[in-house]
């Protein structure tokens, strides 16, 4: 089965872990729609937002 990432445009091939959840029901192809490298440039792009943010009072 190969799925169209919905970022890249690229087909790919869920592993088989992800391909027997969707056997099974518990999860839709719909729903995965994300290949490995984009879904790392997502994780990535939020991690670093999230240090960008202080905390420090800007007055001091």
């Amino acid at each position: 089965m190969k799925i169209r990432c919905s970022q890249c445009g690229e087909y790919f091939c869920p592993c088989d872990e992800t391909l027997d959840l969707i056997a099974e029901g518990f999860i839709s192809s719909d729903s995965v729609n994300t290949c490995d490298d984009c879904w790392d440039i997502i994780q990535l792009c939020e991690f670093d937002d999230s240090d960008s943010f202080s905390d420090a009072d800007p007055g001091l």
